[in-house]
């Protein structure tokens, strides 16, 4: 952030889709599926009282929307929100604090900014089950230490807030990483820095909450703790060959078996629920050039998803990126397949196709 005495900035940026599905319409939505819609069309302000004290809001539209990662809606999906709202205070490098409606700070993909990614977007299964688009209301604290080569954060925040919760407890989270070629010191990373660095960081993080959500909601017994972990890499070197980008990630969220109920909590189960798996992803920016290759892999487990239990995704994208100029101005194609463990009539394995125009300022 800026360090003069009571400045302010504005910046506008958005990502308009275009989609194509080869399932979801038609009379047995077995049809293919067009869509043009606002992934994101996001109003930003950001400033600082000081040298120390500041703010960031966020302002977001998204829609018209029909296609989403496993289904496709009969009618279009469009909202207007706030997505941030925070406050920051910048003691040390060591030590900072970010307070308000923030991101959960525990996985490193849902942390690189979505106007950076390396592929079209982050992954559409590695988000914990917050409603707010992966936002919480909470405090963080964080710093980087030994020229932060080392970074650490800890959050205390609302976690699970329903009418059916058994407690109302606060969920925890905490994740540490570490830089062994160049630092990544800020709170959100990049998907990719196009060459500009050389990047080998590890880390991992954890959260929990307490008596969370219950496996039989009617009956408001069998009590479940909810707890969370993740361990990631990230990797980019450029040579004079080109720059290859290289991440992974494995994640898994637990309610403690939920699912298992007579009725279970649904933030317990379905595609942010009780679940595991990771992915693995690689980036070739050719050299003197404004393009970018870019494929990922996924592979996860649900312990309930659209009413299959014990449910695997295999997900596998790849496409290429042309930057304009930089990531103000860029356009990007992928080609995506989405493959069940175990198909019925509501769940068939589907490719998208998407074009992203992507402009910020």
């Amino acid at each position: 952030m800026a360090s003069t005495l009571g400045s302010i900035r504005l910046n506008y940026a958005f990502q308009l889709y275009w989609q194509s599905r080869n399932t979801g319409s038609g009379p047995d939505k077995t049809e293919t599926t067009t869509d043009i819609y606002f992934k994101r069309d996001r109003l930003m302000l950001g400033g600082q009282l000081d040298d120390v004290y500041g703010f960031y809001a966020a302002f977001q539209f998204m829609g018209d929307e029909r296609v989403f990662p496993t289904a496709v809606s009969d009618s279009t999906t469009k909202n207007f929100d706030v997505i941030d709202t925070f406050f920051t205070a910048d003691y040390t490098d060591a030590f900072r604090l970010r307070a308000g409606l923030t991101k959960d700070p525990m996985i490193r993909e849902q942390n690189e900014s979505c106007f950076v990614p390396l592929s079209l977007d982050r992954s559409n299964f590695d988000y914990t089950n917050l409603a707010r688009l992966n936002r919480d209301f909470g405090l963080i604290l964080w710093g980087n230490l030994a020229d932060a080569k080392f970074q650490y954060r800890v959050a205390a925040m609302k976690g699970n807030d329903d009418v059916n919760d058994p407690k109302s407890n606060l969920r925890y989270t905490a994740r540490v990483h570490v830089s062994l070629l160049d630092p990544e010191y800020s709170l959100v990373y990049n998907g990719t820095y196009l060459g500009k660095k050389k990047v080998l960081t590890i880390g991992a993080g954890y959260q929990a909450e307490s008596e969370a959500v219950y496996g039989n909601v009617a009956a408001k017994d069998m009590v479940k703790d909810y707890k969370a972990y993740t361990y990631d890499v990230f990797f980019e070197y450029p040579t004079p060959a080109g720059t290859i980008t290289a991440s992974g990630a494995y994640l898994k969220a637990d309610f403690d078996k939920a699912y298992q109920g007579a009725d279970p909590d649904p933030r317990s189960i379905g595609v942010n629920g009780d679940k595991s798996g990771w992915y693995a992803k690689v980036g070739y920016l050719l050299p003197n050039t404004k393009l970018q290759l870019f494929g990922r892999y996924e592979k996860w487990r649900f312990a309930e998803l659209s009413g299959i239990f014990d449910q695997q995704i295999t997900w596998t994208g790849y496409g290429i990126n042309y930057y304009v100029r930089g990531q103000d101005l860029r356009l990007t194609f992928e080609y995506s397949k989405n493959d069940y463990d175990k198909e019925d009539t509501l769940n068939k394995d589907f490719n998208t196709m998407t074009f992203m125009l992507q402009f910020r300022i």
